[in-house]
């Protein structure tokens, strides 16, 4: 298949759109690369979740359909770029060619100065004055061409070098990175063998572990979640430690080319004893607090509710004939209480923290597409601008100056820098008349290099 069946600004316009709807979507539903499987149950319920999963939709952006439209996006850039775009960086080598004073009048903003002096001089004065304004200027022959911000003719092909790096990264990453949430226990390890990747994945994960030896969460006064602190040690597989860092909200541990963020924070289970017996109950999420329920019998249940890491652990005794449960005691950490024939002990409280790791090889190459992009739209400010003009003596002994200029962008304020020009021409070099010149109070006395940045 030839290149240009891929240089198609349709074929851009529908990948990009579909690109945008995945991303909508990847926004809609909750990703489990980021927030787990879990946090999709509690949005959309079981049977929704599990049918998201099955689609692909929990995790978009790993699929062999995203990473398809990414490959023929890669494609139809480099098509556009190559038969399009970058051909045009040859205009940085093409010379401007002097126009005769025909040819300049075919212009509309053309204009015509007639001169008591001679010509030359006129042409000097005109040429000092684009330099000022910083023009590239030759003269040869009576003739002058000058350039100013040629530069920008490079501003596409420079943008489109860095779309092209941008998606090299992306293609990196989808391809060789992986990313994943866990929720880990208090004194937990975690390996990486259930990170999220595409099917078509071709990378390789990490031989080492993560344990987490401390985990807390820090309060405001009102009792609302400030910070989460999480420390934690890398291990290899024989159990070596290789680094350790508490970690907190935008604050990671990067080790071998991986990030590891915390996500979230809660509390897992508590850790009691019944007559000396250790054992675990895991809790719920509660409105502020979280509880774990206990069935004695058909009727009774007791609920253990703890609000804080650092508070008592309260007993409560429900049964069908009372409204409410009602609390039987609080246990502080480290203590027991005894009920009948029974002491339950508050051993402590077993955290849970949430981490979100991701590895991205692309990174670096999404960096530097970044810069190289928007070096590309700061050259397509300014406005590239090219002057012409030729000089003229009759035989009367008469001289002419004719002018004319191009510019892309702010054509306006360029037309009336040209005016100004003229204007100054006829103000230096005696009686001269000009083609559709303004009145000198109509021309604002600024200077012309100012206008041509701010029509930029």
């Amino acid at each position: 298949m030839r290149l240009s069946a891929f240089a198609s600004v349709k074929l851009t316009i529908a990948l990009m759109s579909l690109i945008g709807v995945s991303i909508l979507i990847g926004a809609w539903c909750p990703q489990e690369s980021q927030s787990g499987f879990q946090k999709v149950v509690e949005t959309f319920g079981e049977s929704s979740a599990v049918s998201l999963r099955q689609w692909g939709i929990t995790d978009i952006f790993h699929t062999p359909f995203f990473l398809l439209l990414i490959a023929f996006l890669t494609l139809n850039m480099i098509a556009c770029s190559v038969q399009r775009v970058f051909p045009k960086a040859r205009q940085m080598k093409q010379k401007m060619k002097p126009l005769a004073s025909p040819e300049i009048s075919k212009f509309p903003n053309s204009i015509k100065a007639d001169l008591n002096c001679p010509a030359a001089d006129a042409m000097s004065f005109l040429a000092l004055k684009l330099q000022k304004q910083g023009y590239k200027v030759e003269v040869k022959d009576g003739k002058l061409t000058a350039e100013w911000a040629k530069i920008a003719l490079l501003a596409a092909t420079v943008t489109h070098i860095g779309l092209l790096s941008l998606l090299a990264g992306v293609t990196i990453t989808s391809w060789t990175g992986f990313n994943g949430f866990r929720p880990v226990m208090l004194d937990e390890t975690m390996s990486f063998g259930d990170s999220e990747h595409s099917k078509l994945w071709i990378g390789k994960l990490p031989t080492w572990k993560l344990r987490v030896d401390e985990t807390r969460r820090e309060n405001y006064e009102s009792g609302e979640a400030k910070q989460w602190y999480s420390k934690l040690s890398v291990i290899d597989e024989h159990g070596k430690v290789l680094k350790q860092q508490e970690i907190s909200v935008n604050n990671p541990l990067s080790y071998d080319g991986v990030d590891v963020y915390q996500s979230s924070w809660g509390l897992g289970a508590i850790k009691m004893s019944f007559n000396g017996k250790n054992t675990e109950l895991n809790l719920r999420q509660m409105g502020n607090a979280n509880a774990a329920f206990m069935p004695l019998d058909e009727k009774t249940v007791l609920i253990f509710s703890l609000r804080g890491q650092d508070q008592p652990l309260r007993v409560f005794a429900k049964i069908p004939e009372w409204q409410a449960p009602k609390m039987l005691a609080e246990i502080p950490k480290g203590f027991e209480a005894k009920f009948g024939q029974v002491r339950i002990g508050y051993i402590k409280p077993l955290p849970v923290t949430g981490l979100q790791y991701k590895s991205d090889p692309g990174l670096p190459i999404t960096y530097f597409a970044f810069g190289v992009i928007m070096l590309g739209v700061m050259m397509a400010a300014f406005p590239h601008r090219q002057v012409w003009a030729c000089a003229v003596e009759s035989e009367a002994g008469k001289s002419s100056l004719f002018a004319c200029g191009l510019s892309r962008k702010g054509k306006t304020l360029f037309n009336r820098s040209l005016q100004k020009l003229s204007l100054q021409l006829k103000e230096k070099f005696g009686e001269s008349k000009t083609n559709e010149m303004p009145d000198a109070a109509e021309i604002k006395d600024n200077d012309i290099h100012a206008s041509a940045g701010t029509a930029g």
